[in-house]
């Protein structure tokens, strides 16, 4: 079947709808509230990735999917998405059952493919087959491995994990788990002493990073209790996973704000966990995803002089079957717990399209 690339992306119209399209109308009251993507940070909050968004139940989020898989325009939106490049970027799994069944979604209405793929596209400048997905996530949270992996390999699909690599080893949680706990048993900040608990994650990420490695040594020093350990993965596990066919990416030593970093910091950062996955994989990784999912033209340099041919935001959108910036693709983000009915209308582009024309904007 011939190839052709699209270059026209869903993002660029105004409203973030097709051209031709009206603007959808919205739904009825209560049937649709803003919610958030990602997972596995929180319970019902997402840190990561720039795309952070406005809350919603679960039952709010289904209404929107329900809602949005039925609306005339998903036909033309999938059949766009099949010229386009879909990466998915999830964070823990939590629900394996959903997770399999959006597999099965996948294994029916794309073509899964792997990190090698996308890298061979790249180098040779050939788009990948219609209806390419990578599936990728971000922190490589235990689940990874003792979830996520059985559904892959069951389904025969790739996947590409990110590493936090100083938390490999360990039994240390991941740092806005440890803020949020110390602040709910006492933990006191110079720097975070006003504001809703619920503000305490965006405050600390909107600082310097100095002051936010700052506030937390305080939200330590002050806090009734310590956080409890959280089992991490092993380098053995990254073994593991890439045996079963889950490449391992770079995605910092500690998952910094690299906006919010110096020169030296973000240097250190992506040198550090390039040094460490090389030691542990006996080779070195390609792939990196941005701590926040969103572009520092200083780690795009660092990454370029280490060799990296790949880099991946979380900005909610679809791709080029042949990414036109190798070190800045796309990534749509989902939640292992998403109806799969809520999974088409994100797979297909329609959901981020919606979001954009809703003023609820990713990045």
């Amino acid at each position: 079947m011939p190839q052709s690339q699209s270059t026209t992306s869903i993002s660029r119209a105004p409203t973030g709808l097709p051209p031709n399209v009206r603007a959808l109308p919205p739904p009825a009251a209560g049937a649709c509230e803003a919610d958030r993507h990602g997972g596995g940070h929180h319970a019902g909050a997402v840190h990561d990735g720039a795309a952070r968004l406005p809350s919603g139940t679960a039952e709010q989020q289904d209404a929107r999917g329900e809602w949005l898989r039925f609306a005339p325009v998903q036909p033309l939106f999938r059949a766009r998405a099949a010229q386009r490049l879909a990466v998915l970027a999830y964070h823990g799994v939590t629900d394996h059952r959903t997770f399999g069944a959006q597999l099965d979604r996948l294994r029916r209405l794309a073509t899964p493919v792997a990190l090698d793929a996308v890298l061979q596209a790249v180098t040779e400048r050939r788009p990948l087959p219609p209806r390419s997905v990578l599936v990728t996530f971000d922190d490589a949270d235990r689940s990874v491995l003792t979830h996520a992996l059985p559904e892959l390999d069951a389904r025969g699909i790739p996947a590409t994990a990110f590493v936090i690599s100083e938390l490999i080893g360990t039994e240390r949680p991941f740092w806005w788990h440890e803020a949020d706990f110390l602040a709910r048993h006492g933990g006191r900040a110079r720097s975070l002493d006003c504001g809703h608990p619920s503000q305490l994650l965006p405050r600390l990420k909107a600082m310097p990073d100095p002051d936010r490695r700052r506030s937390l040594h305080e939200l330590r020093a002050s806090a009734d209790r310590r956080p409890p350990g959280q089992e991490q993965l092993t380098p053995e596990d990254l073994l593991a996973l890439r045996d079963g066919g889950v490449a391992i990416g770079n995605h910092t030593q500690g998952h910094p704000c690299l906006g919010r970093c110096d020169d030296a910091t973000v240097r250190a950062e992506i040198t550090g966990a390039h040094e460490a996955l090389t030691r542990w994989l006996g080779e070195p990784p390609t792939a990196f995803a941005y701590p926040d999912g969103g572009h520092d033209p200083r780690a795009e340099t660092v990454l370029q002089e280490l060799g990296y041919r790949l880099g991946f935001l979380s900005d909610h959108r679809l791709g080029p079957r042949l990414p036109s910036n190798p070190l800045q693709i796309s990534r749509l983000q989902v939640d292992s717990a998403t109806t799969t009915r809520r999974f088409d209308t994100i797979l297909s582009g329609l959901e981020p399209a919606y979001r954009r024309w809703r003023g609820q904007a990713v990045a």
